[in-house]
């Protein structure tokens, strides 16, 4: 009964937030093309009826009539809740699949039975914070249920659009609890494989997700090590001083208090908990110890973060990728790069890079271009006598600019955190990227030329017009994206749902790659990813919060500016934190917690926030290329079966060259700010 209940649940779930992603990308779809189809078909049937072409003009007068008397103001209020729907029911689902990120540096050195106690302690949070959720959930919904307010377009009840936050963590509550029983009594968690590509077998890097190796004894299983002793008492002292604070035991000063909620946080990722859940146990310890604010405004905190249009565009352009990497879009990308550049020294090496960059071009994810690239590239390379240590270096790198170059999750991270263009963003990543594509290049054609790896003949004009014309298809979405936005014609969220609405029709009905009955397991992986960050995001949103209730943004500028560093030094300063950063955190947590904070300094010292966010990018850049939780990293190694200490070893010679990038664009502001002045974006 127990296992019929659990795969109906399953089934209702995964079918939930499929469903409401391609509804809400298909209703943005739809109401673009309501809101210029009544002009265009006016001026159509205008200039049929001036041509003499009567069944034309009154097809066209239709269309007008018929768009002009449909009314969708409501179309994205209703996207953005099905969005929150779909955002709380995926972080569930999230749980089950193992995708939630976390700091588990320290936890994997824990021997077996310390980590075991550890992971179950992490598990049991995220139960607690989730419960704690659901239930403060439960009472506003109740409360706005009396107060009978409706929603402003759709005139729904608001109780029934703020359900989401009951039930959606009342299931993810489930979910850990779930998870923690299944890990106590088999050592196994749920593993999320980013490097799976259509066609492709990757066996999972034990250094990724380490298991346990063996039954511990029954001894052994009773003693938890040092560390991770310290690792589960560190949050409990923690709470237990804010619990002590707030019993008036002690007062804590201000500054105090700030180091109280960045040591919980830490404390708490440490072991292992998810980043999304540290954040939001950090703020919900913080609230209810140090401060006094109503249970409602907590709630409302939880669904207002996410109610955005703007935050929208990132499950759009992760849908867009999703369906471009299993598309068959990489594998045209990679054939009209070869025919441009394979005869050269590393010809193979090259185009890779260079199928990076075209596919970074539409993507705007790192992991999603080294899976995509890279499962087609280093095979191809094996077999043409290249060590895979060579090509697995270069697509680990050459990845990286994924979200660098025109579209870019981290870039909409940052975006929302600091209230800057993400148009702006867009465009001001596309010069960097071009460079750091050539210096990639030039490194990869010396080392190649240095030790005479093979080269490919080189292609006809015939050949390389031929690939063009297949690969026109995927480059056309850059037209779209930068097309569309700078024109006017659409916001950056709706350039994303366009995005994904094409990519959709060329992977299916272009390259028919993948066939309808594939498309729910893409739609399916889109929403899994999106839920996760946008989970990150809501708890990140309740951080700021707190932080600005403590006016610690404010604070700390005023501090740097206090130091006389000027803007080189701070930037300096910023780009050694951010380093350090990136060897315990994935690039979004790292962008949620540090921009809030740094963004205030550097526009105090007169840094446009554009040319700082691009810089904060190519910092996650180098982070993710590196151990010991670098993404590109395990992935490119599930891909290559490789070590990841002998991958991290390979990638040294790309990664120095992109540190040396780091100093350019960060000390050259107009290499990212000339672009988008141009343009008129800033």
């Amino acid at each position: 009964m127990a296992r019929l209940f659990n795969g109906a649940l399953d089934h209702i779930e995964e079918w939930l937030i499929a469903t409401l992603i391609a509804a809400a990308t298909g209703l943005i779809f739809i109401a673009v093309l309501h809101r210029y189809g009544a002009g265009e078909s006016i001026a159509l049937a205008r200039w049929a009826t001036a041509h003499g072409l009567p069944r034309l003009a009154a097809a066209a007068q239709a269309v007008f009539t018929f768009a002009s008397e449909l009314d969708l103001s409501w179309a994205q209020e209703l996207c953005i809740y099905m969005f929150v729907w779909m955002a709380k029911f995926g972080a569930a689902y999230g749980v089950r699949t193992g995708i939630h990120v976390g700091v588990d540096l320290l936890v994997n050195r824990l021997p077996e039975h310390s980590r075991k106690q550890v992971i179950l302690f992490a598990l049991l949070c995220g139960a607690v914070f989730t419960g704690m959720i659901a239930t403060f959930g439960a009472s506003f919904v109740r409360a706005m249920f009396h107060t009978g307010q409706q929603s402003n377009d759709l005139e729904v009840p608001m109780w029934i659009v703020y359900l989401a936050i009951p039930l959606g963590s009342g299931l993810m509550c489930f979910r850990f609890l779930q998870v923690a029983w299944s890990y106590f009594w088999t050592g196994t968690l749920p593993h999320h494989d980013e490097a799976h590509v259509e066609g492709v077998q990757a066996n999972a890097s034990p250094a990724l997700h380490p298991q346990p190796a063996g039954a511990a004894t029954k001894a052994a299983a009773r003693k938890l090590s040092p560390l991770g002793f310290i690792l589960i008492l560190a949050p409990i002292l923690i709470f237990a001083i804010c619990i002590a604070g707030k019993a008036e035991l002690f007062i804590l000063p201000q500054a105090l208090r700030a180091a109280t909620i960045f040591a919980l946080l830490i404390s708490l990722m440490l072991t292992g908990v998810p980043v999304s859940i540290a954040l939001g146990l950090t703020v919900m310890t913080f609230l209810f110890t140090l401060t006094a604010v109503p249970i409602e405004a907590v709630s409302m905190k939880l669904f207002t973060g996410i109610e955005s249009f703007e935050i929208m565009a990132i499950p759009f352009f992760i849908l867009a990728g999703n369906f471009l990497t299993h598309g068959g879009v990489a594998r045209r990308m990679i054939g009209f790069a070869t025919s441009l550049i394979g005869h050269w020294h590393g010809g193979l090496g090259l185009a890779g890079i260079v199928a990076c960059a075209m596919f970074a071009l539409v993507c705007g994810s790192s992991v999603a271009t080294v899976a995509a690239i890279g499962a087609i590239v280093l095979p191809e390379m094996v077999r043409h006598g290249y060590p895979m240590r060579f090509g697995a270096g270069i697509i680990t790198v050459a990845g990286s600019l994924g979200i660098l170059m025109l579209p870019s999750i981290p870039k909409i991270v940052y975006a929302v955190g600091t209230n800057t263009s993400i148009g702006a963003l867009f465009v001001a990543g596309l010069l960097p990227g071009l460079l750091l594509t050539a210096m990639l290049c030039v490194v990869t054609w010396w080392l190649a030329r240095k030790r005479d790896y093979p080269r490919l003949p080189k292609a006809s004009w015939g050949e390389t017009l031929r690939t063009f014309r297949e690969s026109i298809w995927g480059l056309m979405l850059v037209v779209i994206i930068i097309g569309g936005i700078y024109s006017g014609l659409f916001t950056a969220t709706e350039a994303a749902a366009m995005a994904a609405v094409y990519s959709f029709f060329i992977s299916v009905f272009v390259y028919k790659a993948i066939g309808m009955k594939d498309v729910p397991r893409v739609l399916l992986r889109a929403a899994n990813t999106s839920a996760m960050l946008l989970y990150i995001v809501t708890n990140a949103v309740l951080f700021s919060f707190v932080l600005s209730n403590e006016n610690l943004p404010s604070t700390l500028a005023d501090w740097i500016a206090a130091q006389n560093l000027g803007w080189i030094g701070f930037l300096a300063v910023v780009n050694v934190l951010l380093l350090l950063a990136g060897n315990f955190m994935e690039p979004n947590s790292i962008i949620l917690i540090m921009a809030p904070i740094l963004a205030p300094a550097a526009k105090k010292l007169g840094i446009d926030l554009v040319h700082f966010g691009i810089v904060i990018d190519v910092n996650m850049e180098v982070g993710l290329c590196h151990p010991p939780v670098g993404l590109n990293l395990y992935v490119a190694s599930m891909i290559a079966r490789m070590r990841i200490t002998d991958l991290a070893v390979a990638v040294l010679p790309w990664l120095i060259t992109m540190l040396g990038f780091l100093v350019i664009v960060t000390y050259w502001p107009g290499l990212t700010l000339w672009l988008p002045r141009m343009l008129g974006m800033l």
